[in-house]
């Protein structure tokens, strides 16, 4: 991954910070950084080394009292008025400077730091009694940006005031540096940022985790459950009990953002779902829960179990627990769990939680909001499944319902989500930005289809996408995806007959697609083979459709 930085001070130290981090998190990359204040520079010229270097990813970082100190020098040799008017019109030439950015990198993704002034520049009891008050200027300016962002597509803004808000310029800054170095940030300041950073680029990436496992004794609730029976947990709205109330709220909104949670307890089941179910205190109710396990079981294998119910892959899941043994265990025999420390002190929990930085959104889509809906549907459909003895039958019964159509500006925030976050039925796992999905969705040569499924108990939403490209009268599929909550149910056999139907529209013969194999995509390697796709070299398919014809299951309805 190519990464560059631009700046107007001096960043080297953030960036050897972050790069540490992205090795940390297997994330090779390449970094790019400009010279001190040489943004300006770097963006106008033409063919330089910076454009050479063609980043996929672009931090730009201003101080704004790197960017407006001159102005400040002079703020009371001017009127209120002049010193606002000054200090505006250099803001827009900041922003015509990202503009000619992002016309030139128009595949890259743009992430700009907000605003933050140093109180220094505050004139104490003047600040809020003054015309030549500073303090509302940076909160101005970042509502703009964020206008700006949310009009300009790849541009994303980095919250560099929240730093500020949270742990003070003392933590953050080192005035020496900028005398030295034209430096800024201290050591705990390099490392909160490239933390920032990182997360961002999780977020890019769509590395979070998707499913939290929750211990009940003394995680969820305070005391052992079967020693202090469900009246004597500490648990409450006031009080000790508040702890593990606020913790369960926070857990809460997690779920709402389609975070799925899950129980691992060493407990007897049902004086445990008695609490759970009917405890005053509790706010996570049974049907916040995608998956529990309450036994005595070893907790590496109800994991295992939790995993396979679910249908995801054990390096999705982040177990809390307040026990070190069991926490030990897990890192000992399921590594690709995150196992956070979790404190001794439950009130330091809520703040535990919002501090973890598994859960990294780049948008939350409709899909995401009805995660955990669909997973309470889920449970319904399994239920359903145990009536029927034969596969076919059961499929049938679903009473499928298929709709594909173009991808729009509606769908287009979860067309980007599959496309990148999608590992298991993934034939290529090609990650492309924001930015190129919109180009080839304005590229004649492309289109983009997704594919919406509905059955007799609810609606998936979009869980499939296919890029393809149409080139010297043949097709290509670059890209063919399906989330893995509907696999199994021959719902990509659809989405191919589909194209086979639009191939035929335009009198194409031939369909080309590749299979690229990665360590999680094994459930799709087949799909060509089986839908009579010739394999003309190594992992590279041919369908002839004088030949060969792709019939919709008869159980499943297209619209």
């Amino acid at each position: 991954m190519k990464i560059a930085f631009l700046s107007n001070f001096t960043i080297d130290f953030v960036v050897k910070e972050f790069s540490k981090k992205l090795k940390d998190i297997l994330v090779e990359s390449e970094t790019y950084v400009s010279g001190y204040n040489q943004y300006p520079q770097e963006i106008l010229g033409e063919n330089n080394s910076f454009y050479n270097f063609n980043p996929e990813l672009v931090f730009f970082s201003i101080d704004l009292e790197y960017l407006i100190n001159d102005i400040i020098d002079h703020q009371f040799d001017n009127s209120e008025k002049g010193i606002l008017t000054d200090i505006e019109n250099r803001f827009q030439q900041f922003l015509n400077l990202v503009s000619k950015l992002r016309a030139k990198l128009s595949k890259a993704q743009i992430f700009i730091d907000n605003f933050y002034l140093s109180t220094d520049y505050f004139f104490k009891t003047l600040e809020g009694n003054s015309p030549f008050s500073l303090r509302s200027v940076p909160a101005k300016l970042n509502l703009q940006l964020e206008e700006y962002a949310t009009r300009n597509n790849g541009i994303r803004i980095i919250d560099i005031s929240s730093l500020f808000q949270k742990y003070g310029e003392k933590e953050l800054v080192d005035p020496r540096l900028n005398y030295i170095a034209k430096s800024k940030f201290s050591r705990s300041g390099t490392e909160k940022l490239s933390k920032l950073y990182l997360s961002h680029v999780k977020a890019y990436k769509g590395l979070r985790k998707k499913v939290i496992v929750l211990d009940l004794d003394n995680t969820l609730w305070g005391g052992i459950l079967g020693e202090d029976d469900v009246e004597n947990i500490i648990l409450s709205n006031d009080g000790p009990g508040k702890a593990f109330y606020d913790f369960q709220r926070e857990l809460l909104k997690l779920y709402k953002q389609g975070i799925l949670l899950a129980i691992c307890s060493k407990n007897t089941e049902e004086t445990a779902l008695d609490a759970i179910k009917n405890h005053p205190y509790m706010v996570l109710r049974p049907n916040h829960f995608a998956a529990i396990k309450i036994n005595w079981e070893n907790k590496a294998q109800n994991i295992k179990s939790i995993a396979a119910e679910l249908n995801l892959g054990i390096d999705s899941f982040v177990l809390i627990d307040d026990s070190p043994f069991e926490r030990g265990l897990i890192k000992d025999q399921l590594p690709e769990v995150e196992t956070p420390e979790l404190p001794d002190d439950p009130m330091y929990f809520v703040e535990f939680l919002k501090g973890l930085d598994f859960f990294n959104f780049r948008s939350l889509t409709e899909d995401d909001l009805n995660r955990n809906k669909n997973y309470e549907v889920e449970k319904l459909r399994k239920k359903h499944r145990k009536i029927f003895t034969d596969t076919t039958s059961y499929l049938k019964s679903l009473q499928m319902q298929v709709d594909i159509r173009r991808m729009d500006d509606f769908s287009f925030p979860r067309v980007v989500q599959l496309i990148q976050k999608t590992n298991q039925f993934n034939l290529t796992s090609r990650r492309y930005s924001e930015s190129e999905i919109k180009e080839f969705a304005g590229d004649s040569h492309y289109q983009i289809l997704q594919m919406n499924v509905k059955d007799r108990f609810g609606d998936y939403g979009i869980v499939a996408v296919s890029i393809l490209t149409f080139y010297d009268s043949k097709l290509y599929i670059d890209s063919f995806l399906m989330s893995c909550r509907v696999l199994g149910r021959e719902l990509e056999t659809v989405l191919l007959s589909y194209i086979t139907k639009l191939a035929e529209g335009k009198n194409i013969q031939y369909i080309e697609g590749e299979i690229i194999p990665t360590a999680k995509n094994e459930p799709c390697r087949k799909l060509y083979a089986k839908n009579g796709f010739r394999e003309i070299k190594n992992n590279y398919w041919e369908l002839n459709l004088m030949q060969n014809k792709i019939k919709v299951p008869e159980f499943i309805e297209l619209l």
